[in-house]
């Protein structure tokens, strides 16, 4: 399947209705995996579990009604974004322990950080992540620092090394120089952006780059904490309470369900998309896979 990864998604649909297995299976794992990035920010991995489950079985069993590569991507995000509103929308704020946390609680991390941080990064963020803080302040505050909104997503991998080296946090997006193209990740985190056309645009673009999709994935359950105020609050000296580490279930759609893609007439049928089982699976895959 190495001869896939350069293919973006219009290309492995496009090969997949061509009769293609292999593009149809890398094409759900993408989807699947952009899926887990945008619910695991929006609601975290506890409130975002059973949206999440529901719209990749969605995604499965109707991925065969596309016929129209370019409406590909607006078609399965109306999807995700369906099924997120239905859950009550994005959370302002959160404190799920994670695997990657080791079950510690992303609040407790964060109040170590800042305590041993301190500085004008660890403002920014508080800043940045506080949809109540003016953010032409904020603004005001990244430009002393060395650009809007570089300054921010400097910040949030300062902190990203900083729980990494420190703590332990499992974390793999950490790069020397941040990529200047994912600017707004930070704003798309603090619910910064307006809700509507700049969101949804921003999370159609996270499927063009997976590698963005990981990063916002694993951070998540601090992107939750930080938007919850967790710079605010001091250090806490209790343990968190013991939990087990989950992986979400994935629902096993009926044989009726799986989905028959046809063929315009007089050729063989599209093979059945693999990735049905992979789009679902992929959920417990994903969860492994950023715990370390």
């Amino acid at each position: 399947m190495s001869d896939l990864a350069g293919q973006n998604t219009q290309q492995l649909f496009r090969r997949w209705r061509g009769g293609d297995a292999e593009a149809g299976q890398a094409m759900a794992q993408r989807f699947s995996d952009w899926y887990y990035a945008i619910a695991a920010s929006r609601l975290g991995d506890t409130n975002g579990r059973a949206p999440l489950e529901r719209a990749c079985q969605r995604f499965a069993q109707n991925v065969a009604t596309v016929t129209d590569a370019s409406s590909l991507s607006g078609w399965a995000h109306g999807i995700i974004a369906e099924e997120i509103a239905t859950a009550g929308g994005r959370s302002n704020g959160g404190d799920q322990p994670n695997a990657l946390t080791r079950q510690r609680r992303p609040s407790e991390l964060l109040a170590q950080a800042r305590g041993q941080m301190a500085g004008p990064q660890i403002e920014l963020l508080a800043h940045a992540y506080d949809s109540a803080y003016d953010i032409d302040q904020v603004k005001r505050e990244a430009d002393a620092a060395g650009g809007y909104p570089l300054a921010v997503l400097e910040a949030r991998y300062a902190l990203k090394r900083w729980l990494r080296d420190q703590e332990g946090v499992g974390f793999t997006e950490i790069p020397d120089r941040p990529n200047l193209d994912w600017g707004p990740l930070p704003l798309y985190e603090g619910a910064r952006m307006s809700q509507g056309k700049e969101e949804e645009a921003f999370e159609k673009w996270m499927l063009s780059d997976l590698g963005l999709c990981k990063d916002i994935a694993e951070f998540a359950a601090f992107a939750l904490a930080l938007r919850g105020g967790a710079f605010e609050a001091p250090a806490m000296s209790t343990p968190a309470p013991a939990a087990t580490p989950t992986t979400p279930t994935a629902p096993r759609p009926t044989p009726s369900a799986t989905p028959q893609p046809q063929d315009g007439g007089g050729g063989s049928k599209l093979p059945i998309i693999i990735g049905v089982v992979v789009v679902l699976i992929i959920i417990a895959v994903a969860a492994v896979a950023l715990s370390g």
